[in-house]
């Protein structure tokens, strides 16, 4: 089986194309086709009239269908897909989020870590036995993995202060509310 790659065959075999519509940008493009072949079969006998709409109709109405049939099921495929990898990342955020040079995101890949967590869970030693990962480059990754910890503890702090002082604000005006309601109402009987 041969593989395909935005519309151009790839590895050995005859260098013709495979056109694949959809390989780029599946989710766009699959909604325009939807749309106008949408169109093609709602406008004819709108604008036109009975007698020229049928005739459009049956002149090209069988390829706005045919797009139309082909172009659902790869929208909800294509978007049940993203869907999906937006998830991925925000359980298992990737290593490409890490502050790393091009040469250790693609070791790390080469070597199968392709999440942080994944990362996380590898010690020194058996990042400094992989080839070509010498110090230089653990380093990095120890840098760049404690900065973004140090980042998530920076913001839940923020969180919890942010937390603490919308508290205090709350608890200032129930406090305070009694006191502003009884100087109104003493305010109120004496000018009577």
């Amino acid at each position: 089986m041969r593989q395909v790659s935005r519309g151009r065959a790839l590895g050995p075999g005859p260098t013709h194309t495979v056109f694949d519509p959809f390989s780029i940008n599946p989710i766009r493009r699959s909604l325009g086709a939807i749309v106008v072949s949408a169109a093609m079969l709602y406008a004819p006998m709108r604008l036109l009239g009975a007698e020229a709409g049928g005739l459009v109709l049956v002149g090209v109405g069988w390829l706005a269908a045919t797009v139309l049939i082909v172009s659902v099921p790869v929208l909800i495929i294509a978007t049940v897909e993203e869907l999906w990898r937006q998830v991925r990342c925000r359980l298992q955020p990737p290593i490409e989020e890490l502050d790393l040079s091009p040469r250790v995101l693609r070791l790390l890949h080469r070597y199968g870590l392709h999440t942080i967590a994944a990362v996380e869970r590898v010690d020194e030693a058996t990042l400094m036995l992989l080839p070509n990962f010498d110090a230089r480059a653990r380093h990095e990754v120890l840098r760049a993995i404690s900065l973004r910890r140090y980042a998530a503890e920076q913001r839940a702090w923020e969180a919890e202060r942010e937390r603490d002082a919308r508290r205090r604000r709350v608890a200032w005006k129930t406090a305070q509310l009694p006191m502003r309601l009884t100087r109104r109402f003493s305010d109120r009987s004496g000018r009577r």
